[in-house]
Formats: structure tokens, C-alpha cells, sequence
């Protein structure tokens, strides 16, 4: 008697299966039951499934992981926010199934968030608190020592370890100038007390105070320490990882020592001559983000996490290496690599579907300068827990793809 076709809820077919943590690169079928991956291999028989998602000519990869957004849409304003995004916009309708908002919140209006924002998404919705207490309500939300809380920041983060993951600061002015790097080592003090990671924001993009400067190495070697994110390392901004224009030499120490670097787009920290210059050093990000907010998806240089991918990709990056940035690597340092950051038989089932586009395409930063690149990702689904999750149209007057040369 033959055997009976299994009943998955959902089988993605016929895709480049593209999973880095697995060291997986083939064109092969994805099974999805109760919310988990059931199996990954050729030809699974979909004949008794009750989804088929036909991703022919399109790759299949762990759900894509944005380290870096402000997605708090909805706590600071009734509407009209022209700073955060509410979590779906810049998640599962971007094709993406899992964010961090670096630094929204603080410890005293974190409770939004936890209570309301991320149990109501679609989207996986993590954070980090802002060093200030206040978060980014009332900007500059640091300056001045009486804006930090430790005792309300470990509280919150030990009672909410699952979304709140550490303490985002910002080197920028006015804190800097009243605090200077008091305010990296307020951040270190709440997270080796409550856990979690600290992610410190380099580049002065507020007044080019070359004060930035003189504070980034002791950051980097005296404070940070393994597990603990640096952000904007593509920055030209003062204070940021070039000196001259060369990497400073502490970058490196901190890696050797455990400390990631993320990229962390934005709205004014990448430009494309400083990015070349580390990327030249042989010094590559661990992780690409996007510092999304509501400016900087239509009115760029943002737009989305994918497009900030092919942005990075035009200095040299792999598409390969690209997912690898938003998945498998994003996962680690988020500690959540056991169930989530690849496509493992078990684990939940979130997965994002692309669209590898070849054109020549123009990729902006926020001066106005571009570069052309010769390859472009276009979301194309988010399946977020086993479900299939609507895209929007994009953040472009024709969708997701950048601005084409004619």
C-alpha cells in the first residue's frame, strides 16, 4: 500500500534555499507544521499540504533580522510620528521577521512596549532601552547625568529578558560634552548587573564635536567587551572608525576581544567613501542594519533593510555574505541563534523570500551621492511562525527595487 503524503501547513518549492548557519546553498523545498521547520530537502511531496508557496527563480533564506530600527511607532506619538515606524512596517511587511529597536524606549516609558507594541505585532519586536530614561520622547534624550536611571533600567531588563535585550547609548552632543564616556560606561554598569548587551552608537552626526573623536578608542578597548555591538561602522561622522581616513587600530582590539560591528545605515551615518575605507582595511561589519525610521523610508537614503543590503553589496560585499549579516550573525548576538537565524529541521519557522534582481541600479547615500551596483534584493514574503505574512508596496512611487539607470 503506498505510503501517504504527509500534511505540512505550508511547503515553499522550488527556491534557492540560501541558509548560512547550515552551510546551505541549493535549490531545495522547505516544510512547515505547527508553526516549526519540519524538513528541508529535494522534492518534498506537497499534495496533502494545505499551503504551497511556488518560490521558483527566488531564494529562500532564515528570516531576515534588522538589528537596528526605530520601531516604536505609536508610544511617542498619537500619529504623524516623523521618527518611529510602528514594528510591521519596518518587519514582516518588509519581508523581515524580526527587528530590535535600538533605543526608542527608555526605562521609564518602556512599558508601552512591552505591554502593547510587541505582543500586538506580527513582527518579532526586540529592544534595547536608551541609556536615557526617558528614551527618545523628548530628543536629546541624554544630557545630563540626571537622565539615566540604573535602577529602573536593570529592572526592567531583568523582568523582561525575552524582548529587552541591553542598553543602547548615543555618542553624540550635548551628552558627550557633559558626560563624555560616563555615559558607555553608565550603559556597561546596567548591563553587567541586569545582562544583556550594550550597543554604543559612534559618530557625532548631531554637531561633529571632535571631542567624538578622543572618546571612541577608550570605548572600544576600556569598555566594551565580548558581545557587546558597535554601531554605524561605516560612518564618516566624527568619532566614528576612521581617523584620517584610516581605521584606528583599537577597532580591531575590540574585535579580537568579542566586540560585533554592525553597519546601522540611518539617515546620516554611511557614506560610501568612508564605508570603501574600512571595507578596504580588510575590517567587514558583522551584521547590516537599518536604522529605519518614518524619514528615512520615503524620504531615503533608507528605504529598507534590503535595500540598505544591496547598498553594502556595492562595496564588494557577497549577496551570500549579505544574508549571512542578516540572519545567522544577527541571531548570535542576540542569543536567540537556537531557535531562530536559520532554516534547522525544529526550529520556528521564520523565513523570508527574495528576489535576487540583476540591473544597474543607483544606491543613494544621505548626501545625495550615489554608487551603482549591479544587483538589487527585492522582498518578495515574510512567513513569520509558519504564516505568510502581506508585504506593502514598498517604499518607492513603483515598490521595493532602488532607482534604476536608464
Amino acid at each position: 500500500m503506498p505510503t501517504q503524503p504527509t500534511s505540512y501547513d505550508l511547503v515553499i518549492s522550488g527556491g534557492r534555499v540560501l541558509d548560512p548557519a547550515n552551510n546551505v546553498d541549493a535549490k531545495l523545498d522547505i516544510a512547515v507544521k505547527n508553526g516549526k521547520i519540519a524538513a528541508v530537502e529535494a522534492n518534498i511531496d506537497a499534495s496533502a499540504s494545505k499551503r504551497v508557496v511556488d518560490a521558483t527563480g527566488l531564494v529562500v533564506t532564515p528570516g531576515l533580522i534588522d538589528l537596528h530600527t526605530h520601531a516604536a511607532g505609536g508610544i511617542r506619538k498619537p500619529a504623524n510620528d516623523e521618527f518611529m515606524v510602528d514594528a510591521d512596517t519596518a518587519g514582516v511587511s518588509a519581508g523581515i521577521t524580526t527587528i530590535l529597536d535600538a533605543g526608542s524606549i527608555g526605562a521609564l516609558n518602556s512599558g508601552g512596549l512591552v505591554n502593547y507594541l510587541a505582543p500586538n505585532a506580527k513582527t518579532r519586536l526586540l529592544a534595547l532601552l536608551n541609556i536615557g530614561k526617558m528614551g527618545v520622547a523628548n530628543l536629546p534624550e541624554l544630557k545630563s547625568a540626571d537622565d539615566i536611571n540604573h535602577d529602573a533600567s536593570v529592572e526592567v531588563i531583568q523582568s523582561n529578558p525575552s524582548i529587552i535585550k541591553g542598553v543602547k547609548a548615543r555618542m553624540v552632543t550635548p551628552g558627550i560634552q557633559a558626560l563624555g564616556n560616563d555615559i558607555p560606561k553608565a550603559a556597561k554598569a546596567i548591563t553587567d548587573e541586569a545582562g544583556g548587551f550594550v550597543m554604543i552608537h559612534v559618530g557625532d552626526i548631531a554637531a561633529q564635536d571632535p571631542i567624538a573623536a578622543d572618546l571612541t578608542p577608550g570605548i572600544l578597548t576600556d569598555i566594551l567587551g565580548k558581545g557587546d555591538v558597535v554601531t554605524h561602522t561605516l560612518s564618516g561622522a566624527v568619532g566614528a572608525l576612521l581617523a584620517d581616513g584610516s581605521l584606528i587600530s583599537q577597532a580591531q582590539e575590540a574585535r579580537n576581544n568579542g566586540v560585533y560591528f554592525d553597519v546601522g545605515v540611518g539617515g546620516g551615518n554611511f557614506t560610501f567613501a568612508a564605508a570603501q575605507s574600512v571595507i578596504d582595511s580588510g575590517f567587514v561589519p558583522d551584521t547590516i542594519s537599518s536604522d529605519i525610521t518614518a524619514m528615512g523610508i520615503y524620504a531615503g537614503p533608507v528605504f529598507s533593510l534590503t535595500e540598505c543590503m544591496g547598498k553594502v553589496m556595492t562595496l564588494g560585499i557577497s549577496f551570500e555574505d549579505a544574508i549571512r549579516m542578516t540572519t545567522s550573525k544577527p541571531a548570535e548576538i542576540l542569543g536567540i541563534d537556537d531557535d531562530l537565524g536559520s532554516l534547522s529541521v525544529g526550529t520556528t519557522a521564520d523565513i523570508s523570500i527574495v528576489d535576487l534582481v540583476e540591473g544597474d541600479f543607483s544606491f543613494r547615500e544621505s548626501s545625495g551621492a550615489t554608487k551603482a551596483g549591479s544587483q538589487a534584493i527585492k522582498p518578495v514574503m515574510a512567513v513569520k511562525h509558519g504564516i505568510p505574512q502581506a508585504l506593502d508596496f514598498g517604499p518607492h512611487p513603483w515598490g521595493w527595487l532602488p532607482t534604476q539607470n536608464s
